[in-house]
């Protein structure tokens, strides 16, 4: 064990203090807020931001859905005072003091832990979008980092395909060559001059979105090392929750989480997979331990009265202010998307959504051709007659439009689905390493731990529970209905092969 017994615990560090959480509304952001809230319990105050003006419908209405969200079942139940711990203030990450006004002071003075998880995912969003809140997000995040009386640390989460353009995906941080200011003002250029610039800088990247998240790395290494401690956290595709605050728990549509989600209610057909690639999930809990985690052993290393191992000081640091975590699964205990789908297919009958549009199932293949072919026979082509049959009882047809859309999230998905990545995660191994016992049971992040069958039974349940909102009272009609579905589906496919035979028949006696 690398740590000793007098290190204090996980929640004695964070007794106390006041908490920063930006993107607290997000699907991360969620579970961060609630862990922190069950199981820190002397924490003194979160304050989370959303991002909307303050006191408008729409803020009061984020707030009010992010309190109704499932997420906090649990803790409503084991700790029902805990979220009056909780400060909900309206600002915006693209702005300086990040909008704030009234909450700057108490904000300024206060906070000990900033946890940045604002960002936009969206791989398709134009290079402004992705610059404004991906990079100059992070710009205004730290600059009023600098202004915090009681700063301890800045996390940041990144993502591990930053610097995807690389053989092998390190810890370390290599800067992209573009200076400052042009990332942060870049509102009097054109979107053309953003669009060349990213294009001619982004280098192999698949899209502007890993782009952006490399600047933003690269913006806090440039313009706040050594002024303020930052530890980076790198995680791969976040899927769902592995065991807290319930196995399977998801509330989002991003990555993997459409894909299952597309597949349960048995609409996506057709998926393009390569063999051999790995899955690169982590677990939506796993990530949120890991930055609790991360910000404590920042603390406790800085700690003139406690004495580190020469192993944790092996953290590999770009100086003794920013720590990189790469947040991936290790080799020897990663899942192919092959096996992924192996897995997943007779869980996808047992948790049929109560309503399915088709039987669950389809094809994965690694040639575009098929792939193509199943696009047209197994989605657009049902979908258009869907589409007929709606628009002959005036109702309006929407079925074609929604596969195109589908088409368009499952293209940006193909890139994890067809390229093989490679990391090195030796921060994340010694944080493992240097865990409490008790820490690691309350806080788990050693993802080699992660059974992946029940992980996925877990992830195909809670899908169809937290996501689709379908009760498993449900579930002996949603079978029936499944059942019957693939009679009809079965018996559709026999007239047809008896039409076709019929007519090959008929042509060969014509012919004689």
């Amino acid at each position: 064990m690398i740590l000793k017994t007098e290190f204090p615990s996980i929640p004695q560090v964070y007794a106390g203090k006041t908490v920063f959480i930006t993107g607290g509304n997000g699907f991360l952001g969620k579970v961060l807020l609630e862990k922190l809230l069950r199981c820190c319990p002397d924490i003194k105050e979160i304050i989370v931001l959303l991002n909307q003006a303050y006191e408008t419908a729409t803020f009061l209405k984020k707030k009010e859905a992010l309190l109704e969200s499932s997420v906090f079942d649990r803790l409503k139940t084991e700790f029902p005072e805990a979220l009056t711990k909780v400060k909900f203030v309206a600002g915006d990450v693209t702005t300086e003091n990040l909008g704030l006004v009234e909450n700057f002071q108490k904000i300024r003075s206060e906070v000990s832990f900033v946890f940045h998880c604002a960002a936009t995912v969206r791989f398709e969003e134009p290079p402004r979008t992705l610059l404004k809140i991906n990079v100059s997000g992070v710009y205004h995040v730290a600059q009023l980092c600098l202004k915090m009386k009681k700063l301890e640390a800045l996390v940041h989460v990144s993502t591990a395909y930053s610097f995807c353009h690389h053989p092998l995906i390190t810890e370390a941080m290599n800067c992209e060559k573009i200076p400052i200011d042009v990332m942060v003002n870049f509102n009097s250029m054109s979107d053309e001059r953003l669009e060349h610039i990213c294009n001619s800088y982004r280098k192999n990247r698949p899209s502007n979105y890993q782009y952006s998240k490399a600047l933003g790395e690269t913006l806090l290494l440039k313009g706040f090392s050594g002024r303020i401690p930052i530890i980076i956290i790198r995680p791969g595709i976040i899927t769902a929750a592995a065991k807290e605050p319930f196995p399977g728990w998801i509330d989002n549509y991003n990555g993997p989480n459409g894909f299952v989600a597309l597949s349960v209610k048995g609409i996506l057909k057709s998926l393009f997979v390569k063999r051999g690639i790995c899955a690169d999930w982590v677990p939506v809990d796993l990530v949120a331990n890991t930055l609790i985690t991360a910000a404590y052993f920042l603390i406790v290393k800085k700690s003139p009265t406690l004495s580190l191992s020469k192993d944790f000081n092996k953290l590999n640091t770009i100086n003794s202010n920013v720590t990189v975590v790469n947040c991936v699964c290790p080799d020897t205990h990663q899942i192919h998307w092959t096996e992924v789908v192996k897995i997943c297919k007779p869980l996808l009958h047992k948790y049929p959504s109560e309503h399915l549009y088709s039987p669950p199932g389809g094809v994965v293949t690694s040639c575009k051709i098929v792939h193509g072919l199943c696009k047209f026979f197994l989605h657009y082509l049902p979908a258009s007659v869907v589409d007929f049959f709606t628009l002959a009882t005036k109702r309006q047809a929407k079925m074609v439009k929604s596969y195109k859309r589908i088409h368009g999230v499952m293209n940006h998905l193909q890139l994890y689905t067809t390229r093989k990545f490679s990391f090195t995660s030796q921060n994340l191994s010694i944080l493992i390493a240097s865990q409490r016992p008790i820490d690691a049971e309350v806080f788990p992040i050693d993802q080699t731990k992660i059974d992946w069958n029940e992980y996925l039974e877990n992830y195909v349940h809670g899908v169809r529970l937290y996501f689709l909102k379908e009760s498993d009272d449900t579930l002996p009609l949603a079978r029936k209905k499944l059942f019957r579905l693939q009679i009809l589906l079965a018996g559709a496919e026999t007239s047809v092969g008896l039409l076709i035979l019929f007519l090959l028949m008929r042509y060969s006696k014509l012919s004689t």
